[in-house]
């Protein structure tokens, strides 16, 4: 068997090197005498059974004693240089946990199974009308129709109020046709969920809660089935609970066979459907978006040609589930993988220059007999070292990362929430931490040679440094200037976009506001008459409240919601006013919100003696109609109706979705003519707003208990909520290119004090020779400034290239310009030129036959 050998020489690459050095060439020996004396397969067989054994319990136990050697050996290295060695932690540390940070987001929504059966067959139809027509019956036949879905289930998400014995809560309802579950996949671990037809007009009447419903509201009870839940005042019965973490959609806590009986629950608005499908077998998801998209042409063409946010297409449901975030977690990928290649770039500068200086000790070594093997394990376990205990710091940094991550991008199914403790994400900083502590060992034991016992060798000292080691440095500065002149570049342009949203005039004035929500859906409040009067009588207990020093009411408050009622409005001139938010306010809320009043009257001082309805509209309304506050006095009509109403005032234009928001035009009406069913209480107070939201909410509750108040938040509370994801961005890039300017700071002080060192016996000849000392000093600059340079020219090509998918983490974040390069490069020049002026400080100091005698 000629290939005997040749394995057991395979075997042998499992021992440690020493002990490869010392016996291999007798083992392998003794191992081909005792091949060739055996006879029969099953002396063969035994022969390699028991080598097995032996090199199974040897190998180990001679791998971990050399390994011990190693780290002892490592350890003191590091202890003569601590301050380098902590710093190459800390930038390792820090690049490994934002990199393990971003692939636990991506793990959580593009890798991590959902709770659902064959995930990847599921799509949503997203904005398209084609999937919901009028009726089960209706819907059922198109389902059944379909070229490209196998079967398809409709559902709508809205708040309701939950009331009881327990209180009034308010939770997130969805309605579903009877199939929903089962397209899914999904059972309950409780009861069963919907049968078939059970969405039909009367049959509707039942519920399937979630499992965190099921422990919060009726605490776990066995004897959940059966039992009742009032719905916005609709009695609907429990016949099965959820399996944990499944939320689906939208966090839902409870799911009714509605979707076709719009009158079973009470809701307010527009009735919403979306289609979920599941694709037929054979059916790629690009051949059903093929179909799709011709299905749609044929029945709603204009959906195809709709804004991107209301454009109808067809999506997988991972896709949907993932939304903006992954856009986002792709671009800071991008941007981290940046800042580790920086950090690597530093450490390699940091082992190379360790590296050469101890060439001497490695040559002494080598003379004494070690292999250039033996050589290459000792440094990798050095640099393993290294990166196990960044890759220990880095699982900190990550964690703080994702749960700063969950605060302002939360995953949409609790089955995606991010997470450190999952076996892909520990895996991905193991084999980061892993392959980059091969590479820091096995490069630098590359560049320096084969280290052979000669004169030559053992002589080699702080003057001898070769050009090709010099090259590599020049490389790596240039790579990591590159690297961190894009990120300073992002940062800049990122910074400004968010400084921007910053300045924005809101119209309002946010400090010292608190707002409470109410909905009346479902609760004894029926009729307009019984809901202004427990509107006035909250009005009333509030304005009483210790503190508050003006309060009033809105449908739709600023900050707090991205859907609106809009229409067209008609002037007495006959002009025509499009896409008008219609909104509902109470006297005193434009003074408690801080919304300026430009012309004319508030509601409280304009119901004295009107004649007619009055209305107050914004100035986006008056500019959009061609006029300013003369606007006041003119009468104006909705489409669908003929009552005339009286503009009576003019407000300032408040952005309702927040800086980012145009600044819609408005029109407000009196609550007390035309109640809405759900109103948000705003409250002005003296001193610290967030004191305020418990005594403001109680009074609110005082009122009537068995009406929820929920989302009691400060405006301040709500501008954070809206700012958050752009400032999480803001500031991860700042960090980011705030962490690439140390790194290049210290790899430039770095590559300057080790080229001194280096070159000290050539400076004291120069010196000798007549050269100053400020003319050796610039030499030394010009050095290790010239590859930055070279690197950041290029980096100024890829600072252009990544500022254009910016706009996916911040609103508004334009291209770089080539001044805002520009003044990234100086900042960067600057923070080099200090560095590497420091780093050469010595050089003042060096003695011409000190230097001479340098070796």
């Amino acid at each position: 068997m000629p290939d005997t050998p040749k394995f057991y020489r395979w075997l042998m690459r499992l021992y440690p090197a020493r002990f490869r050095e010392e016996y291999q060439p007798p083992m392998e020996r003794q191992f081909q005498d005792e091949y060739r004396e055996t006879d029969g397969r099953s002396g063969v067989a035994g022969l390699w059974l028991r080598t097995l054994c032996d090199v199974s319990g040897s190998a180990p136990r001679e791998m971990a004693h050399e390994l011990i050697q190693d780290l002892r050996y490592s350890a003191r290295v590091y202890r003569g240089r601590w301050l380098s060695a902590t710093l190459a932690v800390a930038a390792l540390g820090l690049a490994i946990g934002m990199s393990t940070a971003v692939f636990s987001v991506m793990n959580a929504l593009l890798l991590r199974g959902l709770p659902f059966s064959e995930p990847s067959q599921l799509v949503e139809l997203w904005k398209a009308s084609v999937g919901v027509p009028a009726g089960h019956e209706a819907f059922q036949e198109w389902a059944r129709k379909s070229a490209y879905l196998q079967e398809a289930a409709a559902f709508s998400a809205s708040e309701m109020n939950l009331t009881g014995t327990r209180g009034a809560w308010r939770v997130k309802v969805a309605e579903t046709s009877a199939n929903f579950f089962r397209l899914l996949g999904t059972k309950a671990v409780v009861g069963r969920t919907f049968a078939r037809n059970e969405d039909a007009f009367g049959k509707s009447g039942v519920a399937v809660i979630s499992y965190r419903l099921w422990q919060q509201w009726f605490g776990g009870a066995p004897d959940v089935l059966g039992a009742s839940l009032e719905l916005n005042g609709r009695v609907v019965t429990v016949i099965g609970v959820a399996p944990p973490r499944f939320d689906y959609p939208g966090n839902a806590s409870v799911w009714t066979p509605t979707a076709f009986d719009f009158e079973q629950l009470p809701k307010l608005g527009a009735f919403l459907f979306e289609t979920i499908g599941r694709l037929k077998p054979g059916v790629s998801l690009r051949q059903a978006q093929e179909l799709f998209d011709a299905e749609v042409q044929q029945r709603d063409p204009q959906s195809l040609r709709a804004d991107e946010l209301n454009r109808a297409r067809l999506v997988s449901l991972r896709d949907q589930l993932a939304g903006s975030v992954r856009a986002a977690s792709w671009v800071l990928a991008g941007l981290i993988l940046l800042v580790f290649l920086a950090a690597c770039a530093n450490v390699a500068q940091l082992l190379l220059s360790r590296t050469t200086e101890r060439r001497q000790e490695l040559a002494v070594r080598a003379a004494l007999g070690a292999s250039r093997g033996r050589l290459i394990q000792q440094l990798t376990t050095e640099a393993m070292t290294l990166t196990a205990a960044a890759a220990v710091l880095g699982l900190f940094v990550a964690r703080w990362a994702v749960q700063a991550a969950a605060a302002v991008a939360p995953a949409q199914l609790a089955a995606q929430a991010y997470t450190i403790l999952d076996w892909r994400v520990l895996g991905f900083a193991a084999a980061l931490a892993l392959l980059t502590g091969i590479v820091f060992g096995v490069l630098p034991a590359w560049l320096i040679g084969r280290l052979q016992p000669s004169e030559r060798t053992m002589r080699i000292g702080a003057g001898r440094a070769d050009h090709g080691t010099r090259r590599v440095r020049a490389a790596l500065l240039a790579l990591q200037a590159g690297l961190t002149l894009i990120l300073v570049t992002g940062s800049i342009t990122m910074g400004r976009a968010f400084l921007k949203l910053l300045d924005t005039d809101l119209g309002l004035h946010p400090r010292n506001v608190v707002t409470m929500s109410v909905s009346l859906q479902g609760t004894r409040y029926r009729g307009g008459a019984a809901q202004w009067q427990y509107y006035s009588e909250v009005l009333d207990r509030l304005r009483a409240v210790p503190g508050v020093t003006a309060a009033g009411a809105v449908s739709y408050l600023p900050l707090a919601s991205n859907i609106y009622m809009a229409n067209a409005f008609q002037l007495d001139s006959g002009q025509t006013v499009p896409r008008i938010v219609m909104n509902a306010a109470t006297p005193g809320y434009f003074r408690a919100i801080g919304t300026a009043l430009l012309a004319g009257l508030d509601f409280e001082a304009a119901e004295r003696g009107r004649l007619e309805p009055a209305v107050i509209v914004n100035d986006a309304f008056a500019r959009a109609a061609g006029m300013g506050t003369e606007i006041v006095g003119r009468s104006v009509k909705a489409s669908w109706s003929k009552t005339p109403y009286r503009i009576v005032g003019v407000v300032a234009t408040t952005k309702l979705g927040g800086p980012v928001d145009p600044g819609s035009p408005q029109i407000y009406w009196p609550v007390e003519e035309e109640p809405p069913e759900t109103l948000t209480f705003v409250a002005r107070v003296a001193g610290k707003a967030e004191a305020m939201l418990t005594p403001c909410g109680d009074a609110i509750r005082a009122v009537d208990p068995n009406v929820p108040v929920y989302d009691v938040k400060t405006i301040n509370q709500r501008l954070a909520d809206v700012l958050a994801r752009p400032r999480f961005y803001t500031t991860a890039i700042a960090f980011l290119a705030a962490l690439a300017i140390s790194l290049a700071g210290v790899g430039s002080y770095g590559a300057a004090a080790y080229s001194v060192a280096q070159r000290q016996h050539e400076m004291g000849v120069r010196i000798a020779l007549g050269a100053s000392h400020g003319r050796i000093r610039r030499m030394a600059v010009r050095e290790i400034l010239a590859p930055m340079v070279c690197g950041m020219a290029a980096g100024i090509v890829g600072a252009g290239a990544m500022s254009r998918y910016l706009e996916h983490l911040v609103v508004g974040a334009r291209a770089a310009d080539l001044w805002t390069c520009g003044a990234a490069g100086v900042c960067l020049l600057v923070g080099g030129f200090v560095a590497v002026w420091r780093a050469t400080g010595k050089v003042l100091g060096i003695e011409a036959g000190e230097a001479l005698r340098a070796e």
